[in-house]
């Protein structure tokens, strides 16, 4: 990222224009450079945005070790892996309508704060039910931030850096899809425990692994507290000169200047109206905002865009469900291997396949409660064996789709995002089709790591495609009803896969390789209409 370089590059505001004659957004936001101010954002936004990834890959990691104090069932793992994925569904829609009326920064903070508070308590939750509850409300109060920080974030950019920025922020925030395995790899092992209120609530390893998840959101919240709202709202709702303010701010911060050196006097103000559509009501009350979203929803829908857009909302709910199903459940499967007993094989020759290991009576021992003949009354819970290496192999995979991704990003525009989709979404379904003839724990491994890396490019690729296919106008509904897709194909997948993996080892893996394979017989058709729509 250059800083001094883009200080010379600055356009230039003509002294008899900037004193008397207003100026639009993107003309002032250029005028404060490209410096300090935006690597300090950049860095402050790391922790907030490694929130959502926290969130929906805690659960993973201490299914294995609170499967006896929650009583987690099979089943239970599953609906506990979708929670999250749920909430973000039920209301992600009311945060989009809430920061347009009352600002960015302070709707950031209070979810960060909310969610920190979600994760504390839920660290403490002494049921299931109580536990999952937190876990949902976390879904609800992270759903919005994220989206909330990538706005906040592309405000603050005029737009020659503007698409950079954000290609950056996105790369910093899918390192914390390492970070989390890392973190459990350091505390789930160890002996720790603690107690509270007279030893009436002990916290073990796992719940002090889910108190250091609290930091994220922590941390983001107590970084951005020092940044200013974003100027562009601040422009939309008349405040120019607050707006004013934060721009001086930067342009000092950026350039090391005096805040009266920057060279805009006057900001013209934003006219909201130009950014509805013909058709669009005129009322613009806050209230009125759903159903404004939902009335410009309806042009997503008329010919000629009904079919590229049901392509890629199939595709994206293919590519979230095979990558978040994985992510959910690959320390299960890889604790479940590492406990496999080879007696299990009745004895044969032939080395047994992942799907021997994977078999009805190892899983009913890792997820349900053994009955131990104590009494003929009393039953103990008995989990099995987690190993380190358990985190260490997920740290691995998690670093090695991670990588994946970047090599991906520096190739895009030499190959293009149509020849990428097709190849990541043809071989991660083969990938997946090709887990239960894994003839041993490491090719297993290795397949996951290619799925995990494959459907994250191949969901990445289809998010972008929409600009091919849609207009400007409604680029950011369409945007909005596919990643609700997509949450939602996640939440699916995690509710099916425990119950098609207790009917048979197969059965998951060929249903989403078998869906990743249909997608792909779709994509041929989409690259047809890519680009051609007005």
């Amino acid at each position: 990222m250059e800083v001094d370089g883009d200080r010379e590059s600055m356009p230039r505001v003509p002294e008899n224009e900037s004193a008397e004659a207003a100026v639009d957004f993107e003309t002032a936001v250029s005028a404060t450079g490209y410096g300090l101010f935006n690597v300090l954002l950049l860095m402050a936004a790391i922790p907030a945005g490694w929130t959502t990834v926290f969130d929906t890959s805690t659960t993973a990691f201490i299914m294995p070790s609170a499967e006896c104090e929650l009583d987690l069932s099979l089943f239970r793992k599953g609906l506990l892996a979708a929670s999250t994925y749920a909430g973000m569904i039920c209301i992600a829609v009311v945060w989009g309508f809430t920061a347009d009326h009352i600002g960015r920064k302070y709707l950031l903070l209070f979810g960060l704060m909310s969610d920190t508070l979600c994760n504390v308590f839920g660290s403490a939750a002494q049921s299931y039910y109580v536990y999952l509850s937190f876990k949902f409300t976390s879904g609800i109060i992270v759903g919005g931030p994220f989206a909330i920080l990538m706005t906040y974030i592309a405000e603050f950019h005029g737009e020659r850096h503007r698409s950079r920025v954000l290609m950056w922020t996105g790369s910093l925030f899918a390192l914390g899809n390492v970070a989390v395995p890392a973190l459990s790899s350091a505390v789930l092992p160890r002996a720790w425990s603690f107690s509270l209120f007279n030893n009436s609530l002990i916290f073990d390893a796992w719940r002090i692994f889910l108190l250091i998840c609290a930091l994220p959101p922590f941390l983001g919240f107590v970084a951005m507290w020092s940044f200013p709202e974003s100027p562009k709202f601040l422009m939309t709702k008349g405040r120019s000169e607050e707006a004013l303010k934060v721009f001086r701010r930067m342009y000092s911060m950026n350039t090391g200047k005096p805040e009266d050196d920057y060279p805009v006097k006057i900001l013209r103000v934003e006219n909201v109206a130009k950014l509805q559509t013909p058709l669009e009501p005129a009322n613009r009350s806050s209230r009125d905002g759903s159903r404004r979203s939902f009335y410009r929803m309806k042009f997503l829908f008329p010919t000629p865009y009904i079919f590229p857009l049901f392509t890629i909302n199939v595709i994206i709910f293919a590519s979230m469900t095979g990558m978040h199903v994985m992510k959910s459940w690959l320390p299960q499967l890889i604790v479940i291997l590492n406990n496999f007993d080879p007696k299990e094989s009745d004895d044969s020759p032939i080395v047994p396949t992942i799907c021997e290991k994977l078999n009805v009576q190892a899983i009913e021992a890792f997820g349900a409660q053994a009955a131990l003949a104590l009494g003929n009354t009393t039953e103990t819970c008995i989990p099995m064996i987690v190993s380190t290496t358990v985190y260490t192999n997920a740290t691995i995979i998690a670093a090695s789709a991670v990588t994946g991704s970047f090599l991906v990003g520096a190739i895009v525009n030499k190959v293009g995002k149509k020849s990428i989709l097709l190849v990541s979404l043809v071989s991660g379904g083969s990938c997946y089709l090709g887990l239960s003839f894994s003839p041993s724990t490491t090719i297993f491994l290795v397949l996951c790591s290619a799925i995990i890396a494959l459907t994250g490019i191949s969901t990445n690729a289809i998010t972008s495609m929409i600009i091919e296919v849609v207009p400007t106008s409604l680029r950011a509904t369409a945007v909005s009803v596919t990643l609700m897709t997509g949450r939602f194909g996640a939440l699916t997948g995690n509710l099916l896969f425990p119950i098609l993996l207790s009917v048979s080892c197969d059965a998951p893996f060929y249903y989403i390789g078998g869906f990743l394979t249909l997608c792909f017989v779709l994509a041929i058709f989409l690259s047809k209409y890519s680009g051609k729509l007005p």
